[in-house]
């Protein structure tokens, strides 16, 4: 049977970080509980999934679900055990932010069954934590972490941005082996982008702040992978590194084209044969769904060309590539020849009878070799 995930959009934010592009909502917390019982009738809606995957993960992202009250997340998690054999689930990730998850509260969601947590750092430095919009100071970091130890988690991986404005390349440094002194099992190293319709784009638009120059994104990414690799970290995805054996395997269900239902406003879903997505407004998704109507905004079938491209999409992310295997329904889309061409122009590819995957400084260049190998 095929493994898949669950996923549970929890979107209530304190603030709206400047560079965040994902649905989150602020000065809502009021909304919880009528957003949970809402919440509780879309997973409903879902049953008849039940016998069809074997669901191995499930997945609390946001927003921020740690300032989701306990009893919220235990009725979600519930239904999600009712309603889906999750008998077979070893990994349940919640996101937390330093500073907005107490000790007894990290208890009560250890207790809960969450053997995971997220934790989104960033950085130790005040100054650029300031920049990115963040409530939490350098010392939240420290303490929350070691707080989440003593609740029982061990399991914790941390969010980390690199090419951050004012960021030098010896405080990035400083922040790595800060975070290395911690001990997280996870890493997840972000290089900062500029996405549009949030704050930071406008502010870049408008002069009022400058981005790093590329030669200091590259020259930030080249020292997280030799710093990381140097303390036993496995470098497994374009952004992520992780001890043996503690990789995301939730995430690991979206590179590897693995199905997943997703739950919340703004939420995508995959089958393998299309895509879905929900409303992106917390206010339509629940007055949908207090009317037993559908919070589905709109849906993706996949064509075939849709499916290789992703293939070719996710797995060069893969430290491990691209298995030849699943391109076998795709020979005459992609040959021998087109691949030592691309080769022959990068000279980064590692082509075997098993998997094409990127080799030296190649995820320096992923987005562009993607480009060329799309149909």
């Amino acid at each position: 049977m095929k493994k898949a995930g669950l996923y549970i959009h929890i979107p209530f934010c304190k603030v709206k970080c400047v560079y965040c592009d994902f649905y989150s909502i602020t000065k809502k917390e009021d909304q919880i509980p009528l957003f949970t019982e809402c919440l509780l009738k879309e997973i409903d809606n879902y049953k008849h999934y039940a016998g069809k995957w074997e669901f191995n993960t499930i997945f609390f992202g946001g927003g921020t679900p740690s300032l989701l009250p306990a009893k919220y997340l235990e009725k979600i998690l519930q239904k999600l055990h009712n309603t889906f054999d999750t008998s077979k689930v070893k990994e349940i990730t919640l996101e937390a932010n330093p500073g907005e998850a107490p000790l007894e509260h990290l208890k009560d969601i250890k207790n809960l069954g969450v053997n995971r947590l997220s934790m989104g750092f960033q950085s130790f430095d005040d100054k650029i934590l300031k920049i990115l919009g963040r409530l939490h100071k350098s010392d939240d970091c420290f303490k929350t972490f070691k707080n989440a130890r003593k609740a029982g988690f061990d399991n914790i991986s941390t969010d980390m941005i690199f090419n951050i404005p004012k960021l030098s390349t010896d405080n990035w440094k400083k922040d790595l082996n800060k975070l290395l002194d911690l001990g997280p099992n996870h890493i997840s190293a972000y290089s900062l982008t500029v996405e549009p319709s949030t704050k930071l784009f406008h502010l870049v638009k408008r002069k009022e702040v400058l981005m790093p120059l590329e030669s200091t994104d590259i020259e930030q990414f080249l020292l997280t992978e030799d710093i990381l690799l140097k303390h036993g970290f496995y470098h497994y995805e374009i952004s992520n590194y992780a001890k043996k054996g503690m990789e995301s395997k939730h995430n690991l269900h979206y590179w590897n084209l693995s199905p997943y239902l997703s739950f919340g406003p703004s939420a995508h879903s995959y089958d393998l044969k299309k895509r879905w997505w929900n409303v992106k407004s917390l206010e339509k998704y629940i007055n949908l769904l207090s009317k037993n109507k559908s919070p589905v905004d709109n849906k993706e079938l996949l064509s075939r060309h849709d499916n290789f491209n992703e293939i070719i999409l996710n797995g060069l992310r893969l430290k491990r590539g691209i298995k030849l295997s699943d391109l076998n329904n795709y020979n005459d889309l992609i040959s021998k020849d087109s691949l030592n061409k691309i080769n022959n122009k990068w000279d980064c590819l590692s082509i075997s009878n098993k998997n094409i995957k990127l080799i030296d400084n190649g995820f320096l260049f992923v987005d562009e070799i993607t480009k060329d190998l799309f149909i």
